[in-house]
């Protein structure tokens, strides 16, 4: 999350930019915090580029909002914009404060983290969790999970009430399958060596794998990156768990500062407990 200070130098480089360059530029109201930026064209596209200067929201958080304001109400508001309604029940899963902070203001929201309370390990589920929640927002989240991911999934749709949605977002690739990085994992340990980090890591059938060039990404928890998704495998995943009516948000919304090509991987996806 940007904080002020950050988020007036984004405002100062885009001015300077405006001046300075030839880039093309965009004014959008940010469904999120409601307010105006006129910001570089190529960095309202950028999935994960800050391009609103009074929260720091991208294209992926802004996404996020649009799915679930059009899978609540029906239409596409800002947060500023929603109803309030303690009755809707909502989880995040590590979201970041940038919506997290305005959503749980509008309803019973609760932002969870895996290494941290509140906690939510989507692999081991506490019996309170069972059909809590009208939606549950997951964005870049399973991409980290250990494997199966078949039991996260599984256990996504035990945590959502019935008629309930989630709004989930992973980076994908369009063609192929899901590759897991550490199909066996079992009992791991990940070692800090001189040549960088190494996962260790002992199957069920006690064979030993030493696993290097390991990726991470960013954020807090467990940020170790177990899978690249590919979009059939992805799809095949949610079906198999028994969500319906999934959609793959792939509009453009200037108004909101959402851009979206047409080969576009990495889509915000909502799916149903029906």
């Amino acid at each position: 999350m940007l904080n002020i200070f950050q988020n007036n130098l984004l405002h100062l480089k885009f001015l300077v930019l405006r001046i300075l360059s030839d880039k093309e530029f965009h004014k959008f109201r940010c469904n999120i915090c409601g307010k105006y930026s006129t910001s570089p064209l190529s960095e309202i596209k950028g999935r994960e580029t800050p391009s609103c200067y009074h929260c720091g929201s991208t294209r992926r958080f802004r996404s996020i909002v649009a799915a679930l304001s059009e899978e609540l109400f029906g239409e596409i508001l800002a947060i500023p914009d929603f109803p309030k309604s303690r009755s809707i029940t909502g989880i995040g899963m590590s979201d970041s404060d940038i919506y997290a902070v305005p959503l749980s203001k509008k309803f019973s929201y609760i932002n969870t983290y895996y290494h941290k309370e509140p906690g939510l390990d989507i692999t081991s589920l506490n019996n309170q969790m069972i059909n809590s929640s009208n939606f549950v927002i997951s964005s870049d989240v399973f991409e980290h999970v250990p494997p199966p991911i078949n039991k996260a999934f599984d256990n996504l749709f035990k945590v959502i009430k019935k008629d309930g949605v989630c709004i989930f977002s992973v980076p994908y690739i369009k063609n192929g399958t899901t590759k897991e990085h550490f199909p066996d994992l079992f009992e791991h340990n990940i070692l800090e060596k001189t040549s960088g980090k190494v996962l260790v890591n002992k199957t069920k059938d006690g064979i030993t794998q030493i696993f290097e060039n390991l990726r991470f990404h960013g954020g807090g928890g467990a940020t170790l990156e177990m899978r690249v998704f590919s979009e059939s495998s992805l799809i095949d995943d949610i079906t198999r768990a028994g969500f319906t009516d999934i959609k793959l948000h792939n509009e453009n919304i200037p108004d909101y500062g959402i851009f979206v090509d047409d080969d576009q991987n990495s889509l915000v996806i909502s799916f149903h407990k029906n």
